[in-house]
């Protein structure tokens, strides 16, 4: 008989969430332990982490590095885990929908953490933005103090600086296959507190990282623009 070996990957905890590793608490909690597909099948897996589970709740409740995201991440590896063994020793009369029901739920689980990791990120920078915004509206007249804000909105804003460009600078606009969306939180590497300094080709790269229009219509010249995008920053 042929030995036993796991049909699909199962990522460790410490997979899915790299800063687990930096709390010390969790060291002895089995976060780095995941299967790859082919490697032989251990009879204590199931076993192991849904023990890490029980051993996670109470944690999440004192440690406020550990959220509920980070238990139910690890109760679905449980399930998967168990859903595993189950037919590689019981058996079962589909395996494969069996696996590929698995699957989904891994997936399922993976989408559900990145998009709260993305909520996380856009209301953290959402917070720091209210502090920034009220430090800049107390810039004084000559405006070369201005701090950049924090990106809130995720993808890139090419489409909105098409639409508020003139005919002048529509050829100007990068491609779209060029462009790698900054991430949540961040702040363009290229800001100028002068924002007297700034040209149209200035704002539209502000429009295309932030995916913000500032409230800009395709008619506004360049003075009105810098003026529109000042008052983003103190908004």
């Amino acid at each position: 008989m042929a030995a036993i070996t796991y049909p699909l990957a199962v990522r460790s905890l410490a997979d899915m969430f790299p800063d687990l590793l930096h709390i010390s608490a969790l060291a002895s909690h089995r976060i780095n332990e995941g299967k790859d597909i082919g490697d032989p099948f251990d009879i204590n897996a199931a076993y192991d982490a849904e023990k890490t589970v029980q051993e996670l709740e109470p944690l999440s409740r004192i440690i406020p590095a550990v959220s509920h995201v980070h238990v139910e991440a690890a109760k679905n590896r449980a399930h998967v885990l168990r859903a595993i063994h189950a037919t590689a020793t019981v058996g079962a009369v589909d395996v494969l929908a069996r696996l590929d029901e698995i699957q989904r739920t891994q997936n399922t689980t993976q989408a559900i953490i990145n998009e709260n990791r993305a909520m996380l990120q856009e209301t953290r920078a959402m917070v720091m933005n209210v502090r920034l915004g009220s430090q800049n509206a107390k810039v004084p007249q000559e405006r070369n103090h201005y701090k950049p804000l924090q990106k809130t909105s995720s993808g890139h804003g090419r489409e909105l600086a098409l639409q508020v460009s003139r005919p002048e600078n529509i050829n100007h606009l990068p491609p779209p296959a060029t462009i790698q969306p900054a991430a949540l939180g961040t702040v363009p590497p290229f800001f100028d507190r002068n924002t007297d300094t700034y040209t149209l080709g200035t704002i539209n790269s502000l429009i295309i990282f932030y995916n913000d229009d500032f409230d800009i219509e395709k008619e506004d010249n360049l003075e009105i623009r810098k003026i529109k995008f000042r008052r983003w920053l103190c908004s």
